[in-house]
């Protein structure tokens, strides 16, 4: 009897190690691999620059609205032949750039804006305005940026259409770049550089924050100027955006 018991314990030992050696590992358990961290994307560095626009869109209507005024030619085109300058800056210009072009008369070529005030959006902390530029040379023409502050706190920058579009009641502050090389070049202007176009209307102060009810930064425009009184302008603007510098 004693016999056959050893040999009932050994045909069932011999079973046991059989399962062991043909179980899939996978059914030995333990704890479940670890997920790859994902590194938290700080909301602080994506406020570091504020994207006006790089028109990948391919539309200047939308989603950024553009208003032109008197130039001939601007739109959104492809930047696929647009390679010569900065090699850096070419690689990061995306698909599409603003092409502002057109015959002048009186040095004036016309230009285009857009509005930028929205309720909650603090633009005060930035203190750098730049744009990636394509010249086609010495002939390009000249680029002059306009930015408006809201200093009646009614959101609006009303203009007088008598005296050329002059603000009436806020201030306009103006940067000029001479558009003179080929290629993509980045123009960075720091924005205490910008000087006061109109004095004595508004309170003659950069006042870019929202506060007391006003849009602080309310829009901005390029005002596109030839090299002559009856020139050309052509150039391409790409990355349009405030930063807040190092």
């Amino acid at each position: 009897m004693l016999g056959n018991w050893k040999l009932v314990i050994g045909i069932c030992l011999v079973i046991v190690s059989w399962l062991l050696v043909i179980a899939p590992v996978g059914a030995l358990g333990g704890p479940a691999p670890k997920k790859p961290e994902i590194p938290e994307i700080k909301v602080a560095l994506a406020e570091k620059i504020f994207l006006i626009d790089n028109f990948e869109s391919g539309n200047i209507r939308s989603p950024r609205e553009w208003w032109t005024f008197e130039l001939e030619k601007a739109e959104a085109v492809s930047n696929k032949d647009l390679k010569s300058g900065d090699e850096k800056i070419a690689a990061q210009t995306g698909n599409y750039s603003l092409l502002l072009s057109g015959p002048a008369k009186n040095w004036y070529a016309g230009g285009c804006g857009t509005y930028l005030a929205k309720e909650g959006q603090d633009l005060s902390k930035y203190s750098i305005f730049s744009m990636d530029i394509y010249g086609n040379g010495p002939g390009s023409g000249a680029l002059k940026i306009e930015i408006f502050d809201d200093d009646n706190g009614n959101w609006q920058a009303e203009q007088d259409p008598t005296k050329n579009f002059a603000p009436v009641n806020d201030d306009k502050f103006g940067y000029e770049v001479k558009v003179d090389w080929n290629g993509w070049k980045r123009v960075s202007i720091p924005m205490a550089d910008f000087t006061d176009e109109n004095p004595l209307v508004g309170d003659d102060i950069w006042n870019p924050q929202q506060l007391n009810g006003s849009g602080g930064l309310l829009q901005m425009q390029f005002i596109c100027l030839a090299g002559s009184d009856k020139g050309r302008i052509n150039y391409n603007l790409d990355n349009i955006q405030l930063s807040m510098g190092e």
